[in-house]
């Protein structure tokens, strides 16, 4: 009879609850790090992406400045930790709170501070947020004699949850910024601060007052701290491996490459690739190498604010930043930070503090071109995706009339009035369509007269494409005159030559030839 396997920790946020006598979760050692990590300073500031596990970090150095012991039985921090010395925590999370007005936030703001000072006997007036916040942390250490640990989950999602109304994410960070501002006048009461958030925002006092803040997103402190290497994927979740390997009729080999494609690639400067744990834990449950973390929590402004980058097609690999120009100031949106920050680009280099960006991982650059595709169609978008999933499929078969029918029927699911008649929009939809559906788009063909439009790579072809306003004709005779295929001569796979055209008068036609290689590589 095969071992059960243990549960796994999906959705919890709450150490307490993972590690109890019993609980039977699987729970990956971190504390070693979190130790390092807490060594670094006494005010602490950590960005990670939505659905990263920061508030589970966030319930773990809780429970640890608690003296939690038990908890942290066998753990790497245990022989590590003064278990002698206990703090008070003040443990505010803003993930659920009411940001729906100024009002409703100041009002949930009252009640976190309320909650907290319960247990002590202290009365909050609820008139001013920063005076009680100030009150509670001076009364709790006057009662216990002991500095207080603050640790703020989610500090600033008020404001992310209003980034499609500018001056109502200003009104709720005004109310935050003199919230945190409290935290400057008490720094005789405060042994650790500990603050997480989706990124850094300018501009607002919680960075401004507070100078001793230390930031660990791109510090080597950090670096692994939330997500799971490769190294813990196969020391703690070997088990479910096989079991998804046997679901997916693929070999161990095969679904290792398969997720590490799919979720690994997150990375900040620092240590190990990490897999995100919300998708990769999701897929271990359910068996289905689906995606999973890209629907929580994004903004509806990224496509209209990735737009000004004019980057070809939306691709957004090999964006350039400075770690200065990660930061997100509300009152001048650029959509660098924010990409960066919702998690849909990761760090891929780093180079005389120039950081060069780019999409993580699979699941992330479906996402991304599954938004653009949504842009593309309007109120027709689940149309849309259904073409491009069948465009797909058509070229993995080298089905050319099927293929025709769906990429005409993507274009029929846009409105007319949002089209426009210029072969680069044309060949943008088509590219998000494709890669949105899980095509692998491969970087442009160059040659010494140009390059193709797009080069699609299955596991038996290579298409290399065209696309004209006028007759598919003359774009598959451009391929051809210009040797945009050259570069994939030497591929074992089936070379395909896609020229596709009439568009201009919605009467949509593709023709492809498949290259016969001769023993001096060329047609």
């Amino acid at each position: 009879m095969s071992q059960a396997l243990p549960r796994l920790p999906l959705g919890l946020s709450d150490f307490a609850k993972l590690r109890e006598a019993g609980a039977n979760y699987l729970y990956v050692d971190k504390t070693r790090a979190l130790a390092g990590m807490l060594q670094a300073g006494n005010y602490l500031f950590l960005a990670r992406p939505r659905r990263f596990g920061k508030s589970l970090l966030c319930s773990t150095i809780a429970s640890l400045y608690a003296s939690r012991r038990d908890l942290f039985d066998g753990l790497a921090i245990e022989p590590l930790w003064d278990w002698s010395q206990t703090n008070p925590v003040v443990h505010l999370g803003l993930t659920g709170v009411d940001s729906s007005s100024v009002e409703s936030l100041r009002e949930s703001l009252f009640k976190l501070l309320a909650d907290q000072a319960r247990p002590y006997g202290i009365t909050l007036t609820g008139r001013l947020l920063p005076d009680d916040f100030v009150t509670l942390l001076r009364g709790i250490r006057a009662q216990i004699k002991r500095r207080v640990v603050v640790i703020v989950d989610e500090y600033e999602k008020p404001v992310h949850d209003h980034l499609d109304d500018l001056p109502a994410a200003k009104r709720m960070r005004d109310v935050l910024a003199a919230f945190y501002g409290a935290l400057k006048g008490c720094d005789a009461d405060l042994e650790k601060v500990f603050i997480t958030g989706i990124g850094r925002m300018v501009r607002t006092s919680i960075f401004s007052e507070l100078n001793q803040m230390k930031d660990l997103t791109l510090d080597e402190h950090a670096a692994e701290i939330c997500g799971y290497t490769e190294a813990e994927l196969r020391a703690c979740f070997q088990p479910f491996i096989g079991r998804l390997a046997a679901k997916n009729r693929l070999t161990e080999t095969q679904a290792w490459d398969t997720l590490r494609d799919r979720y690994n690639g997150y990375w900040w400067g620092e240590g190990e690739k990490v897999y995100n744990p919300w998708a990769i834990l999701n897929c271990l449950d359910t068996g289905k190498l689906d995606n999973y973390w890209w629907a929580s929590g994004t903004p509806g402004m990224l496509v209209e604010l990735a737009r000004t980058l004019q980057r070809p097609a939306g691709d957004l690999e090999g964006l350039q930043a400075t770690d200065l120009s990660l930061l997100f100031d509300i009152t001048q949106p650029a959509p660098e930070p924010l990409l960066w920050q919702s998690g849909y680009l990761t760090v891929k280099a780093v180079g005389n503090r120039v950081y060069t960006l780019g999409f993580p991982n699979a699941e992330v650059r479906e996402a991304w071109f599954g938004m653009m595709l949504g842009h593309f169609c309007g109120q027709r978008g689940a149309a849309g995706q259904t073409a491009a999933a069948v465009m797909l499929a058509a070229l993995q078969t080298r089905d050319r009339p099927r293929f025709e029918q769906a990429l005409t029927a993507l274009f029929a699911s846009i409105p007319g009035e949002l089209q426009v008649d210029r072969e680069a929009y044309y060949h943008s939809v088509f590219l998000a369509a494709l890669q949105a559906a899980g095509g692998e788009i491969a970087p442009e063909s160059r040659t010494d007269k140009g390059r193709a439009d797009a080069v699609l790579k299955t596991a038996d072809v290579i298409y290399v494409m065209e696309f004209k306003l006028g007759a598919a004709e003359d774009a598959l005779a451009q391929i051809k005159a210009r040797r945009y295929h050259e570069p994939f001569l030497t591929d074992p796979r089936k070379l395909v030559l896609l020229g596709a055209g009439g568009f201009a008068e919605r009467a949509i036609r593709c023709l492809w030839e498949e290259v016969v290689r001769q023993e001096t590589g060329q047609k």
